[in-house]
């Protein structure tokens, strides 16, 4: 019961405070894709600039295969991680070769994708195909240890089988996709690494931390 009135708190406040991206706004399965490789270890207000012309300069994974590498790194010099646009460029040679140039909708093939984890292979089956996939990332791991305190004892929390079957159990049976844009956006404004907003938080009332105080 605590894992539905959680997620409907969740879902309840993101009503009022969602982020609009561009990202968010699409339904082709490659501009996610895209969105969420630049995302990947990258603050969401680098991307949000970067991102439109992004899509402007490469609109299909045609663009981008076709695309000279430092052309791409040109591009996205600005946001960081040097191997990024070895790993776009990569990736849009495998869709074109292997998948006709289709955004693989099965969980295999998206994971065959060349740096493509459980995070992003998950985040576009559910935000591109709408299937029901649970999403682990630092920040949804912040809130499920101090809410629930789900713990990981792995040095990389974010492969821990447990936290991501915990994250299963906490996704709702409707409603999955928009849940997993509220947790984003609300472990980024509310149940914030640093200075969390505890006191008007809606899910302060079952949270493990705030009643530890």
């Amino acid at each position: 019961m605590e894992f539905n009135n959680s997620a409907n708190s969740i879902l309840k406040w993101y009503d009022g405070h969602k982020k609009k991206f561009g990202w968010r706004e699409t339904k082709d399965p490659y501009k996610i894709l895209i969105s969420e490789i630049l995302l990947h270890k990258t603050d969401s207000k680098k991307v949000e600039k970067l991102y439109p012309k992004f899509i402007e300069k490469f609109p299909t994974v045609y663009y981008l295969y076709q695309a000279e590498s430092e052309e791409i790194d040109n591009l996205i010099k600005d946001i960081g991680l040097f191997y990024r646009g070895q790993r776009l460029k990569r990736i849009a040679e495998q869709i074109v070769n292997e998948f006709n140039g289709n955004i693989p909708a099965c969980k295999e093939d998206i994971m065959s994708l060349y740096g493509v984890g459980e995070y992003i292979s998950n985040a576009v089956l559910c935000f591109a195909f709408k299937k029901r996939m649970p999403i682990v990332d630092t920040n949804v791991i912040r809130v499920y240890e101090r809410a629930f305190n789900v713990k990981s004892l792995k040095s990389r929390p974010r492969t821990d089988k447990e936290i991501w079957d915990f994250a299963e159990k906490m996704l709702p049976k409707e409603n999955y996709v928009e849940y997993n844009y509220a947790l984003l956006d609300f472990a980024s404004d509310i149940c914030r690494a640093k200075n969390p907003l505890c006191e008007i938080c809606p899910i302060k009332s079952i949270c493990v931390c705030w009643k530890e105080g």
